[in-house]
């Protein structure tokens, strides 16, 4: 008995204290988005000094209806210039928490007074 409960908190424990997928980079001549799975971090930067700024999302993997799944957006509003949090080397991001395992991508765009220019690339998944 003592055994089995042993097993039952080391699991639990393990599970709770690190992230489950790497670290995914997406990245263009413009800008990059970085999601660091440890801490669940959209770090953003912008690239090109050309008047647009980076935006970065998190897309998550999910049942859309009975036998289809679809890429959905989860996390969104992530810019290079809107974050609250900055680094010195000149990526700004959002510290989010997601669900533990949930398949999930990262994607940007280059955005003007809030309109989109161009389409949103993605990076590859990973598990947050």
């Amino acid at each position: 008995m003592t055994l089995a409960a042993s097993v039952i908190i080391v699991g639990g424990m393990a599970g709770s204290a690190s992230a489950s997928g790497s670290n995914v980079t997406i990245s263009r001549t413009w800008g990059t988005a970085t999601f660091k799975t440890y801490g669940d971090e959209l770090w953003v930067k912008d690239s090109s000094a050309d008047g647009y700024s980076v935006q970065a999302k998190i897309q998550r993997w999910q049942k859309v209806n009975i036998d289809a799944w679809s890429w959905v957006d989860h996390r969104t509003g992530c810019y290079d210039t809107t974050t609250k949090n900055d680094t010195t080397d000149g990526y700004s991001f959002c510290d989010y928490d997601l669900t533990e395992n949930d398949t999930v991508r990262t994607c940007i765009v280059r955005s003007k007074d809030g309109v989109r220019y161009g389409d949103w690339v993605c990076s590859a998944e990973t598990q947050a």
